[in-house]
């Protein structure tokens, strides 16, 4: 059964497909992932489970976000902190947007889906909180797709079931043509389409359709669709429309 989208105003998930923001690479998609919120002064909630919390990247980010953006930066730690369930309810709900960092999605989603934080998400998303995130910030909305953090020997790459607020969508993240070979195999075993998002390439969704962002001329996304022998690859296109959904699934 398919996830109905939100109701109400505009509600957001923005998944980007990599980028260092710590060099700003991403500025375009970020400021327009603000925007998105409708607030003058938009709470911004970052969550830095997939890489254990650490604290290099809660203080790049912050200092992103907060200093050269603007935004009033939160964290929501559940890893290293001891917050308590009314404090991570709190923080959810408080927020214009959440922002969730890169690292070991399956670790990530193990931990939310301990903490009661997945429908916590799906609350905040129901009530137009705008849901973005880089890398396995990005990947975590999808139905599944292929990540590289696998705790196997010799596989580079393993398949991750999401949360499925992106209800039928299968996504890769920093796509370039060896993972994105990968990824094919990944959907021919399902026959299933799905997205590769290059670095600095971000799949946008407002109630049920979707549009490319993009924050360098050089940054792609592809659609990969099984055929009866192989597989097709469709550049998606940058031109700003908005399409259904479903085009993708």
């Amino acid at each position: 059964m398919r996830i109905p989208p939100p109701t109400g105003s505009v509600s957001t998930i923005v998944a980007i497909g990599g980028g260092e923001i710590a060099d700003a690479e991403t500025e375009a998609i970020d400021e327009a992932i603000l925007a998105a919120t409708g607030a003058d002064d938009p709470t911004v909630l970052f969550v830095p489970t997939a890489s254990g919390d650490a604290e290099e990247y809660c203080e790049t980010f912050a200092d992103y976000y907060g200093e050269q953006l603007g935004a009033a930066v939160e964290t929501l730690r559940l890893v290293t902190g001891s917050q308590s369930a009314e404090t991570v309810e709190a923080k959810i709900a408080n927020a214009d947007a959440v922002y969730v960092g890169g690292g070991d999605t399956g670790f990530m989603l193990d931990t939310w889906r301990t903490r009661g934080v997945v429908e916590l998400l799906r609350r905040a998303w129901r009530d137009d909180t705008v849901l973005a995130g880089l890398s396995a910030g990005a990947l975590c909305w999808a139905s599944g797709g292929l990540s590289d953090a696998v705790a196997l020997e010799d596989v580079t790459y393993g398949p991750v079931t999401g949360t499925g607020f992106l209800d039928g969508i299968h996504l890769t993240v920093h796509a370039g043509p060896e993972r994105r070979a990968a990824f094919a195999d990944y959907l021919v075993e399902r026959g299933v389409p799905g997205v590769a998002l290059e670095d600095e390439a971000a799949l946008e969704v407002t109630d049920g359709e979707w549009r490319l962002r993009t924050s360098s001329p050089n940054a792609f996304a592809y659609l990969l669709s099984p055929t009866k022998d192989t597989y097709e690859v469709e550049p998606l296109p940058d031109d700003g429309s908005y399409r259904p959904l479903d085009t993708l699934r």
